[in-house]
């Protein structure tokens, strides 16, 4: 039976910041509305420290750190053995043929939103959406890795009343 997904409105979710890339296709109008939604404060978006980081790269576009830096995001000076050794079964389903390290920073991002109560993990990571399978047997069965497009289907199916 598969499971039904928590209220996006009422739970916390986590972004990468690839999730909120402008690309000139009709994407573009969930990024908008996306972001609207966060500032309206109808959707809680958690940052993840490292996506927080990687948005403040000089090359990353403004509307994506206009996007994330103004949200809730996760600051720890470090990880305790329990932390650590999570983001390494992240990573080593993440890493597949890749060398050693390649995907650190996803199995972080993934981590931290299990980590911090996130509902939903949106991105547009080929690797991270391949493996969601495999994924999902080590990260809590609360956290649902989507896509935009795929988190407002669940997004509108709650606010047209069809999952309450």
């Amino acid at each position: 039976m598969a499971r039904r997904p928590l209220d996006p409105r009422k739970c916390n979710i986590g972004c990468d910041a690839n999730a909120l890339d402008l690309d000139g296709t009709a994407r573009d109008s969930l990024v908008a509305r996306f972001r609207g939604l966060s500032t309206a404060m109808t959707l809680t978006v958690v940052v993840a420290d490292g996506v927080r980081g990687e948005v403040q790269h000089p090359n990353t576009p403004e509307n994506v750190k206009d996007s994330i830096l103004p949200q809730i995001f996760n600051l720890r000076p470090g990880l305790n053995a329990s932390q650590q050794a999570e983001r390494q079964r992240v990573q080593v389903i993440l890493q597949g043929n890749a060398g050693p390290g390649k995907h650190a920073a996803d199995a972080s991002h993934l981590s931290e939103a299990a980590e911090t109560g996130c509902a939903y993990f949106i991105t547009h990571d080929k690797r991270v959406l391949s493996r969601r399978d495999a994924l999902s047997e080590v990260l809590p069965p609360s956290l649902t890795i989507v896509t935009l497009e795929e988190f407002f289907e669940i997004f509108d199916e709650y606010e047209a009343g069809r999952r309450e």
